[in-house]
């Protein structure tokens, strides 16, 4: 996922990575060992790796869980939060191992992944493409219960119903929300469309997301089962992540072609 301005296709690893990979921790067959521990540390969980080798620029971090269930019903049940680290800020994971992810709640347990691939998004040979674990929370900040994402009769924008409260003092990121519209439809085919840089609590996503959908022919299908997410941005030592705080329920987005 893109940090952009501009609305765009965007890969819908997110949530989606449940499905396709499991809950177990994976074993790489790849060559190179990078390692996985999460354990929960009085700041949140902290993700921990053996080794991070020098090739890797980009790494996608998603942690996924329930809202308390053990398990989840559909893909709309997860809630979800990411960050993409690279640049300045990969450097200092490599030299530490570690980064902690502060926005979690305690008892419940969070699903990790971690995505590894090079400057341009592209797999590295011998370097494991994904590696996940697993972790329960004993403390953290969390976000106030409660807040809705609407969305309008027509299904064509989204209102966040309020900002949300954390339960400590964070550091907001420069974009204050991201929103993404995610595709699914019966033959797993799934896509993701976003904006990640946006200062308001209402996000107008049509007619540009029928357009783009068009435009780059990115859909097989004509009807998708859909729902969109809403993220705060925060910082917290240095990495920008990107926490949900609401989502729509389910709708059918049909794509005239």
């Amino acid at each position: 996922m893109h940090h952009v301005k501009a609305l765009r296709i965007i890969p819908l690893i997110l949530g989606f990575a449940l499905v396709t990979f499991g809950c177990a921790t994976s074993k790489s067959q790849q060559s190179v060992n990078i390692g996985l521990k999460a354990e929960a540390v009085p700041e949140g969980i902290c993700v921990t790796f053996d080794n991070i080798p020098q090739e890797i620029g980009r790494m996608f971090i998603s942690f996924n869980n329930f809202g308390g269930k053990e398990e989840h019903g559909s893909t709309n049940d997860i809630i979800e939060s990411y960050s993409v680290i690279r640049g300045d800020v990969l450097e200092q994971v490599k030299q530490t191992r570690k980064v902690i992810f502060p926005f979690v709640k305690a008892g419940q347990k969070y699903i990790i992944f971690v995505f590894l691939s090079n400057e341009q998004g592209q797999a590295i040979v011998g370097v494991p493409d994904v590696i996940n674990t697993e972790c329960v929370a004993n403390a953290g900040i969390y976000f106030n219960d409660g807040l809705k994402l609407e969305l309008n009769k027509t299904n064509t924008s989204v209102t966040l119903s309020s900002e949300p409260k954390f339960s400590k003092e964070v550091q907001y990121a420069h974009d204050k929300y991201g929103y993404v519209v995610k595709l699914y439809s019966s033959g797993n085919e799934s896509l993701g469309y976003g904006e990640k840089g946006t200062n308001g609590l209402y996000w107008d996503f049509e007619p540009n997301l029928t357009n783009d959908l068009k435009e780059g022919r990115h859909m097989q299908n004509s009807t998708y089962s859909a729902f969109i997410a809403a993220y705060r941005n925060v910082d917290y030592n240095n990495v920008t992540w990107s926490v949900e705080v609401a989502k729509t329920p389910e709708f059918i987005y049909s794509l005239k072609l």
